[in-house]
């Protein structure tokens, strides 16, 4: 599939083959990224919204069942909106809305700082989730709810409450029993809950664990090799003890420095991912600082003695709130796709005036490729296969203030 001949709304951002980041910019972010060569990965931009507001809570997943990835959003996320997703279309031109609910089923607003779907009850199609609250600028304390939405009658199924806003959700089982259970992560209150999934459909809080440094950056994965799913989140390991989940689950701290921030509500903000990059069955953890410059992009390897080492793939990424790991060239080893983010790099001290937009091709050995796909950030930016042709493409928020949405076509294949 290929979208070159159609016709594309203004602007148009053909996007090319390799792109250098500019002497003064690449030596800020790193030492460790060469020159790139001519790549046979090329991208092509298709604007499929122009009108979103404040999308914070975004993502990707094939809702409407037809082989091609949606984008499932909470519009005007800073004070409370509707909650909807745009069909993914190969037909050019902005992407279709469909609006799931305008409000939760218990009243008020959605509101979070994240969104995920999944099949949360098991029957083969992908649900929606979903958060009740007033919106992180009107009051970030207040206790939040958590729902998701059946596909496709969208009849809301309660999950459980949140100390205060939520800033991440990720879905996983954690037992090992086929039912998708739930980890959430808040704003404010430095608290990561588990819910767990029954089999009668309900959800029963397993685990409250309250942590000085938590606040953003959640993924999931088995870390330590024993078959089940762990938690990473602000540069914290949380072990997965099996059984009904209720025990302690021992923590451990990767490197301090992505928890140990002081300040404003920018500290301790991060974004991370796991991914098994050597494929030796050990995944490593990626992190970035989602906030605040200064901090670099690296990812860590897990030791013998279950300590972790650092490999820094990019020396300073300011503002990096995006964070995804994906063979982007089809070369048969994981890259990365990162960016700053525009709106929050701006307000930076100091101020920070380049935006790019990147894949980080992985060279072996931890070198890295840079490849400039654009010069004017991104947040919140989800990889997916769009259309399902085999290589993996890019949905690119320019920032948490963007009326505009761009899917990125990868045409390696």
């Amino acid at each position: 599939m290929n979208f070159r001949n159609y016709l594309l709304l203004s602007p148009v951002f053909l996007l090319f083959a390799c792109t250098d980041v500019g002497e003064q910019s690449q030596e800020k972010m790193t030492e460790t990224v060469s020159t790139p060569a001519v790549m046979p990965m090329e991208f092509t931009a298709h604007r499929v919204v122009d009108n979103a507001k404040w999308w914070w809570a975004l993502t990707i997943g094939d809702v409407t069942n037809d082989g091609l990835q949606d984008i499932i959003y909470i519009n005007n996320n800073a004070n409370g909106g509707h909650l909807g997703f745009r069909s993914g279309s190969k037909d050019g031109g902005l992407w279709e809305e469909t609006i799931v609910a305008d409000a939760p089923p218990t009243g008020g607003t959605f509101a979070a700082g994240d969104l995920e779907v999944g099949d949360m009850d098991g029957d083969g199609d992908v649900d929606i989730l979903a958060v009740k609250h007033t919106g992180e600028w009107d009051n970030a304390g207040e206790a939040a709810e958590i729902f998701y939405y059946e596909n496709p009658s969208w009849e809301a199924h309660a999950i459980g409450e949140a100390k205060d806003a939520v800033k991440d959700m990720s879905i996983g089982d954690f037992d090992g029993d086929g039912l998708a259970d739930l980890a959430v992560l808040t704003f404010d209150e430095s608290n990561l809950r588990i819910h767990h999934q029954q089999k009668d459909g309900s959800f029963v809080l397993v685990q409250d664990i309250t942590q000085k440094g938590l606040h953003e950056g959640m993924d999931i994965g088995d870390l330590d090799g024993d078959g089940d799913a762990d938690i990473v989140a602000n540069g914290f390991i949380f072990s997965n003890p099996g059984g009904d989940l209720t025990a302690p689950w021992p923590m451990t701290s990767v490197d301090d420095k992505w928890h140990n921030q002081e300040g404003d509500w920018s500290a301790n903000g991060t974004k991370e991912f796991i991914a098994d990059l050597d494929e030796d069955g050990t995944p490593e953890i990626f992190i970035s600082h989602s906030e605040r410059g200064g901090y670099p992009l690296s990812y860590y390897s897990r030791n013998e003695d279950g300590t972790y080492t650092e490999h820094i793939v990019l020396k300073e990424l300011p503002a990096a709130h995006t964070l995804q790991v994906f063979d982007m060239d089809l070369d048969g080893d994981l890259d990365v796709v990162t960016g700053i983010n525009f709106a929050r790099a701006v307000n930076l001290d100091p101020k920070v005036e380049h935006y790019e937009v990147m894949v980080l091709l992985n060279e072996g050995n931890n070198k890295w490729t840079t490849k400039v796909i654009d010069n004017e950030g991104i947040y919140n930016g989800r990889v997916a296969d769009f259309e399902g042709d085999g290589d993996y493409d890019i949905f690119r928020y320019p920032n948490h203030e963007a009326t505009e949405l761009f899917f990125i076509e990868n045409e390696t294949k």
